[in-house]
């Protein structure tokens, strides 16, 4: 079956000399896997800009369901981004997300809703000119109401937030944040603008990458999040 798709760009591998691997975020058939060959070659037409974390494309492509890998038929850049509006700090937080997508979406699965939020989370932190050092936390927690474990929140007067439950509970265990971490976790949930400490931050992150593998969504081996904890 032939198509004409939107695709976000999320990681590559090398494969043999000239070709790679390619996963894409496509908005009419979710994610798929393709193989691009020559493309690692001088002579290729296209070029591996084209594969970069969160870049904006239009592919043409057949889809064989029997196959793991796909071939490109055509591919193009969607829009061009001026290279002056995407500094050392946005392209890490293009490669945090890229990495957190190709660890949680699944094969063939199509949802448009999600393509449409991740295509206007780029274009959101292309026009803002100061980027809060809370979006990794705001992004991981905003993608959970896609996945289904969004935070139940409500007007808890609760002081610890329990990872397993998803709620706000009275009493600490070993799976709830410190009361000061689930206090933040709550500004954020409500839309509260705040500022949280770098080592509060870092420590919401581990435990919200946590949050994700108790509710079978392990981010395993995303390393981007260590580079940003830096900035």
């Amino acid at each position: 079956m032939e198509y004409t798709s939107r695709a976000i760009a999320l990681t590559y591998l090398k494969h043999s000399e000239t070709s790679i691997i390619a996963k894409l975020y496509t908005e009419n058939k979710g994610l798929q896997s393709f193989i691009v060959k020559g493309v690692r070659s001088k002579k290729s037409k296209n070029k591996l800009g084209l594969f970069q974390p969160l870049q904006f494309l239009i592919i043409n492509s057949t889809l064989n369901k029997k196959r793991t890998l796909q071939y490109l038929n055509e591919i193009s850049l969607a829009e061009e981004v001026p290279l002056s509006s995407i500094n050392m700090k946005r392209r890490l937080l293009f490669l945090f997300i890229a990495e957190v997508l190709s660890k949680i979406l699944h094969e063939n699965k199509e949802d448009k809703e999600l393509f449409k939020y991740i295509w206007d989370v780029k274009i959101s932190l292309l026009k803002k000119g100061v980027l809060n050092n809370t979006f990794p936390l705001v992004f991981l927690l905003n993608l959970s109401s896609f996945l289904g474990f969004y935070p139940l929140i409500e007007k808890s007067p609760n002081k610890y937030f329990d990872l397993q439950q998803a709620i706000f509970v009275t009493q600490k265990n070993s799976l709830c944040l410190s009361e000061q971490d689930s206090g933040f976790l709550k500004l954020l949930l409500t839309n509260n603008a705040c500022e949280i400490p770098k080592k509060n931050r870092m420590e919401i992150l581990r435990s919200l990458i946590l949050y994700y593998k108790l509710h079978n969504h392990e981010l395993k081996n995303i390393t981007s999040h260590l580079i940003i904890s830096e900035l």
